[in-house]
C-alpha cells in the first residue's frame, strides 16, 4: 500500500515545475521547526506548573485497599433480563406543564408502547436479580472504586466498564420504585443510596466521558430521590442515609480530574499520530461524522460525485494531507490544542474554586465561539481542535450536577426538618442550619445559597437561579429559546418540582394510553 502510494504521489510531483517544490519544502520545513520548538517550551512551562503529562504521573496517587470496581461490572454481567426491566422502567418525576411532577410509584401500572407493565412483574424481575444487586452493594462499601484506565492507550482506550454503572442505577432505581410502591421503606432508602453512591463507581477514571456519565447517573438518582421524598412515612435515620450518600458526591472537582486527564489523553494521542500514518488519517478522518453530506468540504463533495471519487478523497487526505500535517503541523496542533485544554482547565477549577457557572461564563463563552474566526491556513494545520468544541460544556454539566446536588441536599434537609416539626415547612433554609445541614448549600449558577420562598398556605418553592444567572423568583415558564417541558432546566429558574395535582395526574394517565 505505501509503495503504491510513493508511487501515485512521484506521478504526481513530476507536473509541478521544481522552484514551488522547493519553496514549499522550505516552508514546511520551517514549520516543522517552529512547531517543535514551540511545543518542547510549552510542556516544560505546564511541568513546571505541576501539569501532568504523563499517564504515570496522573495515577501515582492511586490509593490502596480493597478495590469494589471489579465486582460491580462482575455483578453487573450477572443481572438477567425480565418482563419489565431493564427496557420498561417505571415513571419516575414526570413533569408537566406547570412544572409540576406525577409520582410514579403511586400509579397502579404503567404504559410503555401500547403494553401495560405491573408492578408485580417488576417486583418478580428484581427477585430474580436480588443475589446481583446485593453483591454489587456490598462492592460499593468498600473503601476502592478504582477502575484501574490505562491511560497510554490514548484514543485506544475502550469504555465497556461505562456501561454496568449506568445499567445498575436504572436497577437500583427500579427496585426503588418498586419498595416506594409496597411502602417498604427501608429498602427503598437501601436502594437509593445504592444507586447514589454509583456515581463514585468511576470518579477515579480522570476522563471527561466517565465524568458525563457520572453526572447522568446522578441525574437519574435525582429523580428517584425526588420520587422518595414524596412519600411522609420516613425515619429520620433513612432520610439522614441518603443525605450523607449525596454529600459524598463531588462533580466539579470530579471534572477538573477529567479535564487533567484529558490532557494525557491528547498528549498520547498526538504521539500515536507521529508514530502512525494510517493511525493520523484514522484519527483525523476515520471517525468523522457528517450530518449531511453538504457539511463536506467543497472539494471533496465534488470528488465523490464522479465514479471511485471517494477513492481519491480518501487518497489525497491520506496520503498527501496527512502526511504534510504529520510532518509539518502536528507539533503545532498540538501546543494548540494543549493550550486550549489548559485554558478550560483553569475554567473549570476557577468554577470549582467560586462555585459559581455565573463568573466564567464570559470565558466559556470566548472558548467556544473561537472556532468560527478560524482562517484557512488555521484550520488546515489544527483539524484536531474541531474536537475541542464539546468539552467547554462539560463545564457547565459540572456545575448543573453541582446545583441538582445542592437542591436534593435541601430537599432531604426539608424533609426531615417537617418530620421532627409535626409536617410544618421550615421558614427558611436558615432554619434547618446546624441540625440537619452544616450550611445553606451553594446554588451552583451563581455562587450565592440556594434559594427559597415559603409560602402562606404552608408549601414552599425551592429553586435555583439557573443557567441564566437570573433569579426569577421561582419562576416556573420557559426560559427564551426552549422548547421543552419536560426538561428542569428548560425553565426560568431550576426548581424542585411540587407533586401535580389530580387533574395533572388524570391528564398524565390519558396520554400514557
Amino acid at each position: 500500500m505505501k509503495k503504491r502510494a510513493f508511487k501515485m504521489l512521484a506521478v504526481l510531483l513530476m507536473f509541478v515545475p521544481v522552484g514551488p517544490i522547493v519553496l514549499t519544502g522550505a516552508f514546511l520545513f520551517e514549520e516543522h521547526l517552529r512547531g517543535g520548538l514551540s511545543l518542547a517550551h510549552y510542556r516544560r512551562e505546564l511541568a513546571a506548573r505541576g501539569e501532568k503529562l504523563t499517564p504515570q504521573a496522573l495515577t501515582e496517587d492511586r490509593p490502596t485497599g480493597e478495590n469494589g470496581a471489579p465486582e460491580i461490572i462482575a455483578a453487573a454481567s450477572q443481572l438477567k433480563k425480565g418482563e419489565v426491566m431493564p427496557d420498561h422502567y417505571p415513571p419516575r418525576m414526570r413533569l408537566t406543564d406547570s412544572g409540576r411532577a406525577v409520582v410514579g410509584f403511586r400509579e397502579e401500572d404503567w404504559i410503555e408502547g401500547g403494553v401495560t407493565y405491573r408492578w408485580d412483574q417488576l417486583g418478580s424481575d428484581c427477585e430474580t436479580n436480588e443475589a446481583a444487586l446485593q453483591r454489587v452493594c456490598a462492592a460499593l462499601q468498600k473503601p476502592v472504586l478504582d477502575n484501574a484506565l490505562d491511560h497510554s492507550q490514548g484514543a485506544l482506550m475502550r469504555y465497556k466498564h461505562l456501561i454496568p454503572p449506568k445499567q445498575l442505577s436504572q436497577w437500583f432505581g427500579a427496585r426503588a420504585q418498586f419498595e416506594l410502591h409496597e411502602q417498604n421503606l427501608r429498602a427503598a432508602a437501601e436502594d437509593l443510596a445504592a444507586q447514589i453512591r454509583l456515581v463514585r463507581a468511576l470518579a477515579r477514571d480522570q476522563i471527561i466521558i466517565s465524568e458525563l456519565v457520572r453526572v447522568a447517573i446522578a441525574s437519574v438518582a435525582r429523580s428517584g430521590t425526588w420520587e422518595g421524598l414524596q412519600d411522609d412515612a420516613w425515619s429520620d435515620s433513612d432520610l439522614a442515609t441518603l443525605q450523607r450518600a449525596w454529600t459524598d458526591q463531588h462533580f466539579a472537582t470530579g471534572m477538573i480530574g477529567g479535564y487533567q486527564g484529558e490532557l494525557v489523553f491528547a498528549d498520547v494521542s498526538y504521539q500515536q499520530c507521529r508514530a502512525s500514518n494510517h493511525w493520523a488519517f484514522q484519527m483525523l478522518f476515520g471517525l468523522e461524522q457528517y450530518a449531511e453530506e453538504s457539511d463536506r468540504p467543497l472539494w471533496e463533495q465534488a470528488l465523490r460525485s464522479i465514479p471511485r471519487g471517494e477513492l481519491v478523497a480518501d487518497f489525497l487526505k491520506e496520503q498527501i494531507y496527512c502526511r504534510i500535517w504529520r510532518f509539518a503541523w502536528l507539533d503545532q496542533d498540538e501546543r494548540h490544542y494543549l493550550g486550549k485544554l489548559e485554558e478550560l482547565l483553569s475554567v473549570m477549577r476557577t468554577a470549582a474554586a467560586d462555585k459559581s457557572l455565573l463568573k466564567v461564563r464570559s470565558a466559556l463563552s470566548r472558548l467556544e465561539e473561537q472556532d468560527a474566526t478560524r482562517n484557512l491556513y488555521d484550520r488546515l494545520r489544527y483539524p484536531q481542535y474541531q474536537s475541542f468544541f464539546t468539552l467547554p460544556r462539560c463545564v457547565v454539566r459540572a456545575m448543573r450536577a453541582e446545583t441538582e446536588r445542592s437542591l436534593v441536599l435541601c430537599a432531604i434537609a426539608l424533609k426531615r426538618y417537617a418530620l421532627r416539626h409535626e409536617g410544618a415547612a421550615a421558614p427558611n433554609l436558615e432554619a434547618l442550619v446546624p441540625d440537619f445541614l452544616p450550611s445553606v448549600p451553594t446554588d451552583y449558577m451563581d455562587g450565592l445559597p440556594m434559594k427559597y420562598r415559603f409560602n402562606g398556605d404552608g408549601s414552599f418553592v425551592l429553586y435555583s437561579v439557573g443557567e441564566d444567572g437570573k433569579d426569577d423568583g421561582g419562576n416556573a415558564s420557559l426560559a427564551p429559546g426552549k422548547s421543552s417541558l419536560r426538561d428542569l432546566w428548560s425553565r426560568k429558574d431550576l426548581i424542585w418540582p411540587a407533586p401535580a395535582t389530580a387533574a395533572e395526574i388524570e391528564a398524565f394517565r390519558e396520554a400514557e394510553k
